[in-house]
């Protein structure tokens, strides 16, 4: 576990009772999330229907690794958070990043299965439902969704956003996710 995971006495986590995977990973979530320089991210594509690719990077700057999930899970919210944690990325990642322009996915499911707050990014200009909100980084716009605090999103918006129209773990997973690989090796359309 990571020294950021340890902040909480684990004595609190044992004495809550029931359920206490359930509440230790409320208890988790509900803690303030300290937004660093080499914030580990996962940024899942949703673009193309038939594959899901996830990106994990620290910060805007370094990229760790790629995930590949079954396309078969793809409309299957619990599916994808059981993959999720069982990524060897898992115990580094403090959020978790969506490019879901169609909303196939349960954000809240996957939020409270994983204990990672989940954030929901648009690139679209104006979306008017769906209680997204306008969020500025230098010269480019975003539309986005999530459970954290404006001042917090706004921070890890600036800290992960390094060139392009979407942050650099939804950057990094959209290019993988189109690129010629899957073209050339496993026949699907671009």
């Amino acid at each position: 576990m990571s020294q950021d995971r340890e902040s909480q006495p684990e004595q609190e986590l044992f004495r809550l009772g029931g359920d206490s995977s359930i509440q230790a990973k409320t208890a988790i979530m509900t803690r303030r999330l300290t937004v660093k320089k080499e914030i580990r991210t996962l940024g899942l594509d949703l673009c193309n229907p038939k594959r899901l690719v996830g990106a994990v990077v620290r910060g805007g700057t370094f990229l760790d690794g790629v995930v590949f999930f079954p396309s078969k899970l793809i409309p299957r919210s619990k599916s994808i958070a059981s993959e999720i944690l069982g990524t060897r990325f898992f115990p580094e990642l403090r959020l978790i990043m969506t490019h879901d322009s169609n909303l196939r996915l349960d954000h809240n499911l996957i939020e409270t299965l994983t204990g990672l707050p989940v954030i929901q990014v648009d690139s679209a200009k104006k979306r008017e439902s769906d209680d997204f909100k306008p969020y500025k980084v230098g010269r480019n716009w975003l539309q986005v969704k999530s459970s954290l605090p404006p001042g917090v999103l706004q921070e890890i918006l600036s800290t992960t956003w390094a060139t392009g129209m979407l942050p650099e773990p939804l950057r990094i997973a959209h290019l993988v996710a189109r690129s010629r690989f899957f073209r050339e090796k496993h026949g699907f359309p671009s």
